[in-house]
Parts: C-alpha cells; structure tokens; sequence
C-alpha cells in the first residue's frame, strides 16, 4: 500500500493514509488520550446518536474531524470474547485489511468514508485494534432517519442505485443494514463499516443475499421500533433502483 505509511511502537502499529496527514501518534487511538487534551474535542457517541454501532468517537485532528471505531466481537463468541482476535499477521489483521479495502472503494468513485487510520495492539498470539475514518458531514443513518419520518420513494431507488454499485464493483458489504447506510442532507446515500468485506467476483453472484439481509433489519427494526417509517412498498422502490442501475 504506497499509500500508508507504517509505524511501529512497541506493541503498537500504526498505518496511517500519508496523504492527509504526516504523522499520526498511537495515542489518537486511545479516547482516555483524546478526552485529555480540549484541542481534540474529542466526544463519544451516544446509542441515540448511533443505532446499532458500538465504540464511536469523535475528535478533530488538524482540523479535520475523524471517527475513531474500536473492533469488537459479534455473535456468541462475543459473550466470550468481547475485543480480542487471533493474531495471523499484519496484514491479515481487521483494521488494516478494512483500511486497504476502504482505499480501493475509494479508487472506483464509489460513496464510503475516507479512510484515515488503522491500529493493531499485539499481545502475544492475540491483538486489538482500531480503523479512523473522516467523519461525513450532516449524516445520518439510515435507522435514526426511519425512526424520524418516512423517506420518499426516490430516496430509496438511490439507496438500491448504490448497493447495486457495490456489487457491480465486485464488493459485497459484510453486514448491509439499516444502521450501516448513511444519508446527508443532500440524501447522497454512503455505505460504512467495512470491516470483514471483500472485494471479489463472488459478489453479484451474492447481491440477493445481501439485499435480503438489509430487508431482515429493516423488518427486525420495524419490529422493535414503534415508530420505524418503513414498508413493504419502501423495499419494492428500493429494487427498482437496484434493477434499473
């Protein structure tokens, strides 16, 4: 990756994108680090702020505002293990494979986060870690925005235009849901969270399964959310969309 620059301290790596910043210390990936210094503004976000996604920061870095998101375990293992993954090498490490992957994304034009940074704490055969992006300006998820009003049927025809993309680029979102597609003022739709996918031929091939994974969180959201805007004819503008791409 030309485009990253790797620093070690100690236990601690670093790799940083060395086209927006010179040099980005271990400490940014601590949030006991961001709360002590004022200049950082650093702020943790709320579960009201972020539905569905855990261990969000905000801070500003240079003068720009950057999202810190620590990597925590899923599924059962989760009540096990709650930060911890096998060590396999550096590059095989969530953070830096999201990050790599991220800057691809990038490269094909298509709407995800710029990334910033990615730390991985070794410990042993186990390590930590933590990916930096720069923060989208007046986003929303796309959860927080159903639980607030009903998103005309053009807005959802965007959201399939764009998931379609992803598989026409051969990328397949590990996790597609509602909490993971953003929407700003302008409803341009971003997809974030990438850790875990992959770019490969296989994707098209799985769109459906992707698409109904989406449809499931939104279904499960309308369930246990008593005001969640969202129907079945939502979804069917959402395919069209998809299929007119």
């Amino acid at each position: 990756m030309d485009y990253v620059e790797f620093k070690h301290y100690g236990n601690d790596i670093v790799a940083y994108n060395k086209s927006l910043f010179s040099d980005f210390q271990a400490d940014l990936f601590s949030p006991e680090f961001l709360s002590s210094d004022p200049a950082l503004q650093h702020r943790r976000l709320s579960p009201t702020d972020i539905k569905g996604r855990q261990g969000l920061h905000l801070f500003t870095y240079q003068n720009q505002t950057l999202v810190l998101r620590h990597y925590y375990r899923g599924g059962a293992v989760s009540k096990f293990i709650n930060d911890s993954y096998l060590w396999c090498g550096l590059h095989r490490t969530r953070a830096v494979c999201e990050l790599q992957l991220l800057f691809s994304l990038q490269q094909m034009n298509l709407p995800v986060p710029i990334p910033v940074a990615a730390h991985v704490q070794k410990n042993g055969f186990t390590y930590r870690a933590n990916i930096v992006t720069r923060l989208i300006p007046d986003a929303q998820s796309l959860s927080l925005r159903l639980a607030e009003n009903p998103l005309p049927a053009e807005v959802w025809r965007k959201i399939g235009a764009v998931v379609r993309q992803f598989h026409e680029n051969n990328c397949n979102h590990a996790d597609l849901n509602a909490h993971n597609i953003l929407l700003d003022r302008k409803e341009t739709v971003f997809l974030v969270d990438f850790d875990r996918s992959v770019i490969n031929k296989k994707a098209r091939v799985a769109g459906q399964k992707n698409l109904a994974r989406l449809r499931r969180s939104l279904l499960k959201l309308k369930k246990t959310e008593p005001l969640f805007h969202f129907s079945g004819q939502n979804f069917i503008s959402l395919m069209e969309g998809y299929d007119t791409a």
